[in-house]
């Protein structure tokens, strides 16, 4: 059978609800304008599928279509959310409904949105803050009245168009209505006000009377014939919404099976298609079998949306990595294995989730936790001791091995987060994983599977994290090539937000490898200084008299905090120096490998930064690529 597309609508969060085995919305806002630009042409979409829920027994979750969607993946201010906007469905209680989704949600949603609704998208760039409404936008989704085929004239764009513009709703203008951009004339006119008040469709005649309205009311600079044409475009573009979009009957499957057959259907279906990622498939699969449990049954979902909320807020440096991705790839490696792929989902056995269940629930054996606590707790370790440590999405954004790190926190309860042997450690493994990434892609998800195996080997025996022993199973190690381009492309990158330590991974691996400089003191505690201080660069380039990178890696060094912010702060080099004893600047000399042969002096930027440049290479080759290699 068929119905309308306002016929569907209509029915939506009313009668029509998606179950909560379906994954979440995904589509952006390209693929939303393209949908209805396929509508408008009169291209197929494909077929909905159905499932009558009204013989079907009770254990099902029911949740809304997202009419006002957040379409960005960071943390989101509390006057967006205030709005109505989510980026996640809301689960419904008691849901008086007919029937569910199971397939052809994204594009029912995307066209809920386009016509009932809109999305928030945060335009502030990474030099502003997340948290203020003013740095984003709501915008509606428009169709360009003087756009279509038949009008193709000069001045017109001679096609259809639609597109998300901005609102007036978090500033003070909008991109509505006419514009004229490079000569073309273009009227924007937001789709949502084809709905009247009480949520129907416009009869085609007041679309048509709408349409004509607003172009005749508009200060257009053209001819008379010119703007007759465009109030035909107009009347004809409204003419196609009303039927090709709004009237336009889809293919509507319904399935009357029962729940046990319904969760075999969508799984297959799925599967077999391209999409949905491993990730979507494996938060379906526990939907589809955790909250229907008669033994404490919950709502995976609801808890991992919750998660992602609170973590996006708290950690900051990690909040484009923290997914559902991020928990679904840390959930598959407690059951010590990877998320390697759908076909590892469709593997997933009734025993397997049932384990998992437990470890989300209550931890690890001979150790007694709130439900729900250690979980997520496990997961808080591994990102605040990465931040702790100095990097960020800015230098290591790999889910793979922030979810590794939260496997040996939950694995080993008892280890010390805070610890500066625990906090080294996972420095320098991470160190050598920077240094080796470009040329062996250690951050990939299947390096992350290799190194598993020796914390499943030695679960809950670990008193610290075992970086060398783990580093072993990969089976490489630096080459001379390796240290030489990670050398020569360190720098320091004056514009990353916020107050992340390393602002760039090569500076990261470099400075992580000269463990000397902390030894076994925190190294949390440190921080990366230049050696001349960034705000002498003028002074620094009058000296040498000649252009210099003021952050480049020659110039850069690991101090201590309290060093660097109270001890020498800004002062020139020498003057720091000379305020030490004979054997702190020793130390200082010798952990940093500043050059004997060149005096600390402005004038000797050069020579000095490009001596200490090759030191750094010939000490970490000297350490890490063995002679056999060399040969």
């Amino acid at each position: 059978m068929s119905e309308t597309i306002e016929d569907l609508l209509a029915d939506i969060n009313s009668d029509v609800y998606l179950p909560g085995l379906q994954r979440e919305f995904v589509w952006s806002p390209n693929q939303i304008e393209t949908l209805f630009d396929s509508l408008i042409r009169g291209y197929p979409i494909g077929v909905l599928l159905k499932w009558d829920i009204r013989r079907a027994r009770d254990d099902y979750y029911a949740y809304k279509f997202i009419p006002n969607y957040i379409a960005d993946d960071g943390r989101v201010p509390r006057p967006i959310t205030d709005q109505g906007f989510t980026r996640n469905n809301e689960g419904v209680d008691d849901a008086d409904a007919d029937s569910l989704i199971i397939d052809g949600q994204q594009r029912l949603n995307s066209l809920y949105i386009g016509l009932y609704g809109s999305i928030a998208t945060y335009t502030g760039g990474s030099g502003r803050t997340r948290d203020e409404s003013r740095y984003w936008d709501e915008k509606k989704l428009c169709v360009n009245l003087f756009g279509h085929p038949q009008h193709d004239q000069d001045g017109l764009s001679g096609d259809y168009e639609f597109s998300f513009k901005t609102s007036s709703l978090f500033g003070d203008e909008n991109e509505f209505g006419y514009k004229n951009r490079g000569g073309t004339h273009r009227y924007w006119f937001p789709l949502p006000d084809a709905i009247a008040s009480d949520g129907l469709l416009l009869e085609q005649s007041d679309l048509r009377a709408v349409a004509r309205e607003r172009v005749r009311s508009t200060t257009i600079e053209a001819d008379e014939e010119t703007r007759e044409a465009l109030k035909d475009s107009a009347s004809l573009i409204m003419d196609e919404f009303y039927h090709n979009v709004m009237k336009s009957e889809l293919p509507v499957e319904t399935i009357k099976k029962d729940n046990h057959h319904i969760k075999e259907i969508f799984q297959r279906i799925n599967i077999q298609g391209e999409e949905p990622r491993p990730y979507q498939l494996m938060l379906s699969k526990l939907m589809s079998t955790w909250p229907y449990m008669e033994d404490r049954p919950f709502n995976p979902r609801q808890k991992v949306e919750n998660w992602i909320e609170d973590f996006k807020r708290e950690f900051t440096g990690y909040e484009t990595e923290i997914d559902r991705d991020l928990f679904m790839r840390y959930s598959y490696m407690l059951l010590d294995d990877d998320l390697a792929g759908k076909s590892s989902v469709n593997n997933l056995s009734d025993s397997d989730l049932e384990t998992l269940r437990t470890k989300w629930m209550d931890g690890p054996d001979a150790y007694s936790f709130a439900p729900f606590e250690w979980f997520p707790r496990a997961m808080e370790l591994s990102l605040q001791s990465l931040l702790d440590i100095g990097l960020s999405e800015y230098t290591m954004d790999s889910k793979s091995h922030i979810a590794l790190l939260a496997k040996f926190f939950y694995e080993n309860p008892s280890v010390d987060h805070t610890a500066a042997e625990i906090r080294n450690d996972i420095f320098k493994f991470f160190a050598i994983l920077l240094l080796l990434n470009e040329s062996h892609g250690l951050l990939r998800r299947t390096k992350a599977r290799t190194t598993m195996s020796v914390l499943t080997e030695n679960k809950g025996e670990l008193s610290s994290f075992p970086a060398l022993e783990l580093f072993d199973t990969l089976g490489v190690s630096p080459a001379r090539e390796d240290i030489e381009r990670v050398v020569d492309h360190a720098k320091y990158n004056p514009n990353a937000a916020g107050t992340v330590t390393f602002t760039s991974r090569n500076v990261a691996a470099v400075l992580g490898l000269l463990d000397g400089v902390y030894g076994d003191r925190n190294i949390s505690d440190y921080e990366v200084d230049h050696i001349f201080p960034a705000s002498r660069a003028d002074a620094v380039e009058a000296a040498v008299g000649d252009d210099i990178d003021i952050h480049r890696l020659g110039n850069l060094q690991l101090l201590h905090h309290r060093v660097n912010n109270s001890e020498k702060d800004t002062q020139w080099p020498l003057q720091w120096l000379d305020d030490l004893s004979d054997g702190e600047q020793r130390r200082y000399r010798d952990d940093n490998l500043y050059p004997e042969d060149v005096e600390m002096s402005p004038e000797n930027y050069t020579e000095f930064t490009e001596k200490r440049e090759e030191l750094i290479r010939k000490t970490l080759i000297d350490r890490y690529v063995s002679s056999s290699e060399e040969e």
